[in-house]
């Protein structure tokens, strides 16, 4: 009886706790862009170029200044002014020749050479004097709609800015609102927030700069309010341009640069050391091997010659060549030989030589086909019989 009531008490006390997880659970629909790809993901100017393009500009994403035509226009993003004094000069040329040069609130190092030549300046806000009490306290007696967008403070915030002062509007995302633009020339374009400057187009030789408070044309936040449109107002964009977006942010690697700027002479260094590699690299033997100057001994060409009649031929024409030197041999001691009958020759060539008639009658008539070794003895008993005839008539002299 326990146990069942302890059982009763766990299962009441579990569907409490699921009631009250479903009363106070709420279910709300949050929207997640997905993930860049490929070049996007790669390239933050990606939607600025594919823009520019369709608008019939040629626009490309660098990392190292090389100076475009005197006409186009250069977007500098994440770029360090003063890092080079050299290439400084030769934006600064570039851009009083004529070109189109626009920045954007990451500008880092040389702010105060580039407000110098540029006559654009950024006024900072005033100090202000709260304690870390007092602004608590302002945070928590702000509306519901303030804490929420504290909170939210990564993502930006969009403003109606006006164009040149007039009742034309431009909605623009990100703008640093705490601080505003001023410039010491003459100001030919502006977008303003009431006495605030928010971006400002000055001249500076044949070209122009425009400075713009915040960095609206990298990722996505190129697609937020009307920045495809301030882009294109921004750069003065007409077919045919040509756009080069500049940015430090993502550096290409030394190798990458090496090769890009000086392939042809990596080519050549690379070619030197190979060949010498190969002229200092050890040789295992020439290229051919030497033939060896040898010389056959007459007694193995014999043999090589009888062995290739052995082969082909099943002997034959051997025996007929040991048969034919017998013959002359026997012609010189016997004038006769050749008119005698076959029982005669082999009784004649018996008695010179000594040899057997019984051997040399099958050796000297043999016919059909023979064993090697039945060939070997026949050649052996002729050429016997060959050689005591030479003798013979050497001793003599007949």
């Amino acid at each position: 009886m326990k146990g069942r009531a302890v059982t009763i008490l766990v299962a009441l006390g579990a569907i409490a706790l699921v009631a009250w997880v479903a009363a106070y659970t709420q279910f709300k629909e949050v929207r997640t862009p997905a993930p860049l790809h490929g070049e996007a993901a790669r390239n933050p100017f990606y939607a600025a170029i594919r823009l520019s393009e369709e608008l019939g500009a040629d626009a490309v994403w660098e990392r190292v200044f090389i100076a475009p035509p005197a006409d186009a226009v250069i977007m500098l993003s994440q770029w360090n002014w003063s890092l080079s004094r050299a290439r400084r000069e030769r934006i600064e040329q570039w851009v009083e020749a004529g070109g189109r040069l626009i920045v954007d609130d990451s500008l880092m190092g040389g702010i105060d050479e580039f407000a110098g030549w540029s006559g654009v300046s950024v006024k900072e806000p005033p100090e202000e004097s709260d304690s870390p009490e007092e602004e608590e306290e302002e945070e928590k007696a702000a509306p519901p709609e303030r804490r929420i967008l504290t909170a939210r403070r990564n993502e930006p915030v969009c403003h109606k800015l006006s164009e040149n002062g007039s009742t034309r509007q431009l909605e623009v995302c990100g703008v640093d609102t705490t601080r505003s633009l001023t410039a010491s020339r003459k100001i030919l374009w502006s977008l303003r927030d009431g006495d605030a400057i928010h971006a400002l187009r000055t001249q500076v030789g044949r070209g122009t700069v425009t400075v713009i408070n915040g960095s609206p044309f990298r990722h996505r936040d190129f697609l937020l309010g009307d920045h495809p449109r301030l882009f294109v107002t921004l750069a003065q964009l007409h077919r045919g341009d040509a756009v080069v977006f500049l940015t430090e942010q993502d550096q290409s690697s030394l190798l990458a640069l090496v090769w890009r700027f000086g392939a042809p002479a990596v080519l050549l260094l690379l070619s030197g050391v190979l060949l010498a590699l190969w002229r200092a690299s050890p040789r295992f033997g020439p290229p051919t091997a030497p033939t060896e100057a040898v010389r056959r001994s007459l007694a193995e060409q014999i043999r090589g010659t009888g062995q290739f009649a052995l082969r082909f031929g099943s002997g034959e024409s051997l025996h007929a060549a040991t048969t034919r030197a017998l013959r002359d041999a026997a012609i010189r001691r016997f004038p006769s030989y050749d008119r005698m009958s076959s029982s005669e020759r082999v009784t004649v060539l018996a008695g010179a030589s000594g040899v057997d008639a019984g051997e040399l009658a099958p050796a000297l008539n043999f016919s059909g086909r023979r064993s090697s070794h039945e060939l070997r003895q026949s050649i052996a008993i002729l050429e016997a019989v060959r050689r005591r005839l030479l003798i013979h008539k050497v001793k003599h002299g007949n």
